[in-house]
């Protein structure tokens, strides 16, 4: 299929991004569990959303939202917005509806560091977390972490991991070469130390 889709690129005189985005919605996911794809879905306002297990991917959730959120079991939030980009108080609405708020801002590629990486991630390996959603503005910052935790984590391919993460709303070439440095960072770390006799 993929190969198709290069040949039309080449023929047809597609955009890449576009063929990406095809492939990207007909390539199903392999992971170690296999049975959890990727899907669209709706909760409440926010667009675009995605599901992956318990894990939901998505853009800004009204503050109403959260409510029917937790009403519908949703345990935990993760926010990559700073404060400054919404005009109510999400940590207090996310608290008042008796959930956990994790709040882990960044706005551009320099401020999208390892240690954001390492407090998101860590955060999205945490079993109690339960049913967790991922935010940010429109989900561009949310796939640059999805990426590297589908790679580090879900032990997912980097070409699949960055077609999900275009899937799931990435935009910002910027932020996909952070996070391909950070996996790349922590694969490093995983080896072993050669030792010259």
């Amino acid at each position: 299929m993929l190969r198709s889709l290069a040949v039309a690129f080449v023929v047809f005189g597609y955009t890449f991004n576009l063929v990406q985005a095809q492939v990207a919605q007909e390539v199903p996911a392999a992971t170690k569990d296999s049975a959890t794809q990727l899907e669209k879905c709706e909760l409440g306002h926010a667009t675009p959303v995605h599901r992956f297990g318990k894990v939901y991917l998505a853009g800004q959730p009204t503050e109403e939202d959260l409510l029917e959120l937790k009403a519908d079991g949703m345990r935990t939030i993760i926010n990559l917005r700073p404060d400054k980009e919404l005009p109510w108080n999400e940590g207090a609405a996310v608290k008042r509806a008796g959930m956990k708020y994790v709040h882990v801002p960044f706005r551009g590629e320099e401020q999208l560091t390892s240690t954001v990486f390492d407090q998101v991630l860590g955060a999205l390996r945490d079993e109690e977390s339960g049913t967790t959603l991922l935010h940010c503005g429109s989900a561009n910052r949310v796939g640059a972490i999805w990426y590297a935790h589908r790679v580090l984590d879900d032990e997912l391919d980097p070409v699949t991991a960055e077609l999900e993460a275009k899937q799931v709303g990435l935009r910002d070439a910027a932020y996909l070469e952070k996070a391909k440095e950070y996996v790349e960072t922590q694969n490093r770390k995983k080896q072993p130390a050669v030792v010259n006799e």
